[in-house]
């Protein structure tokens, strides 16, 4: 995955340009519409919101049929455990496009959205947003395309869980996480990963955080990883790609 930063339709604007997938499966939408393609008119449709940090989008058990795309800011899919425990299964970027679009009718939401620093997120009535998938098929097949790689990405995290111990595990969701969220470090670094934390990661990886806390410890003083403040850095790609590719 490679963060893309295309500008969004700027806020008011009556026509946003037919919505794309990116490499990473998610979707995007530009405010330049490109010769030769069909401007989709979504005036009236939009609902342009801001959210604070830490503040809930949606909950599970919410009924609302709505689909959602990420302006600004980051924001964490989480599923809720016993004694309210969180945990973290995607975090986003502007570009992706979030919310159960294919829940069956009436049927809760199972997950949570939670802003991450402020974040700025478009949605749609999920009957308008089908109605242009119904309109347009080539647009109901980026959207195919995309969830399909969705899945492929949880596949690969299900056979990582399987096959790779945490070592391994962890690098691979930093050199994800890099592709997806990584910033030109300033410091002498590769890459890196402002707003990610380690609870974030133990998550993702399905282990402890101090499990994880004690591997990244240890990648640091291998020179694999460095950090300045809170900010994680990346210091060496070439050693996280070759421990993520052990199995067990």
């Amino acid at each position: 995955m490679h963060g893309f930063n295309r500008p969004l339709g700027p806020i008011g604007s009556n026509v946003v340009a037919p919505i794309q997938t990116t490499s990473s499966g998610m979707l995007v939408t530009a405010n330049k519409l490109i010769p030769g393609q069909e401007a989709i008119d979504f005036k009236g449709y939009f609902k342009v919101e801001s959210f604070p940090h830490n503040s809930v989008i949606y909950r599970p058990g919410d009924t609302t049929d709505r689909v959602y795309l990420l302006k600004s800011g980051r924001v964490r899919l989480m599923r809720l455990g016993k004694n309210s425990s969180r945990s973290v299964v995607s975090i986003l970027r502007p570009g992706d496009l979030f919310g159960e679009l294919f829940r069956p009718e009436g049927t809760p939401v199972e997950e949570m959205a939670i802003a991450s620093g402020e974040a700025e997120v478009w949605s749609i009535e999920g009957r308008d947003f089908r109605a242009q998938l119904e309109a347009r098929p080539a647009l109901a097949v980026d959207v195919v395309r995309a969830y399909a790689e969705r899945v492929r990405a949880l596949r690969k995290r299900v056979l990582g869980l399987t096959f790779k111990e945490v070592p391994a595990r962890l690098a691979d969701t930093l050199l994800t996480l890099a592709e997806a969220h990584g910033e030109r470090c300033p410091h002498g670094g590769e890459t890196d990963l402002r707003g990610i934390t380690q609870q974030d990661l133990a998550d993702l990886v399905g282990a402890s955080r101090s499990f994880v806390s004690t591997l990244i410890n240890e990648m640091k003083r291998d020179g694999v990883l460095g950090n300045v403040g809170r900010i994680l850095c990346i210091r060496d790609q070439k050693a996280l790609r070759k421990l993520a590719s052990k199995e067990k």
